[in-house]
């Protein structure tokens, strides 16, 4: 038995199956070895580290507060708008009727002498010499054909008023315009209308108390 001592025995199998056997174990090492680390890791990585969770805290959205330092758009509280007070209006003074010393009058007839019953176009200017404003009727204007002192003919006793109430102002004027037919005529058109006899004749303008300067009418 002493002589196999420090001797290497080889078995009947071949060296190449005892390489194997050597290599498989060597893998199954490593295997474990790999193993064991990853638990570890495992094991490890169920602890939460405070620094993370801090940072991870930082970066969660929170909804911001009223004393939030957020920055806020400023915005101008807008104030109702007052309502415009309604000013009364002025009065405006009435308009008074023009006195009969400040009316002006004046009568114009289209000719000096016609044949009696023939018609003549007259015009009646009417104006006021008053400082201040003031009214006429014109519906009052009339025009009279005079014989002495009685009044023969007159567009007042036959005639429908024409014209309206103005204002006269500034010695501006208002023209009334009439035909004088030359037949004698009497208050509300009363009796018969007949030609006037040949002569001289005062044809003058009435408004009211105010009469115009006469002028000549020849009836022939």
């Amino acid at each position: 038995m002493q002589g196999f001592k420090g001797k290497f025995v080889k078995g009947s199998e071949p060296e190449s199956v005892y390489w194997r056997r050597r290599a498989i174990v060597a893998v199954a090492v490593l295997v474990l070895v790999l193993l064991v680390v990853l638990g570890l890791n495992a094991l490890g990585g169920g602890e939460e580290d405070p620094a993370a969770e801090a940072d991870a805290a930082q970066h969660e959205w929170q909804t911001p507060s009223a004393s939030s330092t957020l920055n806020r758009p400023f915005v101008r509280e807008t104030q109702p708008a007052a309502e415009p007070s309604v000013e009364p209006s002025p009065t405006v003074p009435a308009v008074e009727p023009c006195a009969a010393e400040d009316l002006m009058l004046q009568v114009v007839a289209a000719f000096d002498e016609v044949r009696s019953g023939s018609e003549v176009p007259v015009s009646v200017l009417v104006a006021s010499g008053a400082e201040t404003a003031c009214t006429a009727d014109l519906r009052e204007v009339a025009v009279e054909l005079a014989a002495g002192e009685d009044v023969v003919y007159s567009t007042a006793h036959c005639e429908t008023p024409k014209g309206e109430e103005v204002e006269l102002a500034d010695g501006a004027g208002q023209t009334v315009e009439f035909t004088v037919d030359g037949l004698a005529s009497e208050a509300e058109c009363a009796g018969a209308r007949r030609e006037l006899p040949a002569g001289d004749y005062e044809l003058r303008a009435r408004l009211g108390d105010a009469v115009s300067a006469p002028t000549r009418l020849r009836l022939t």
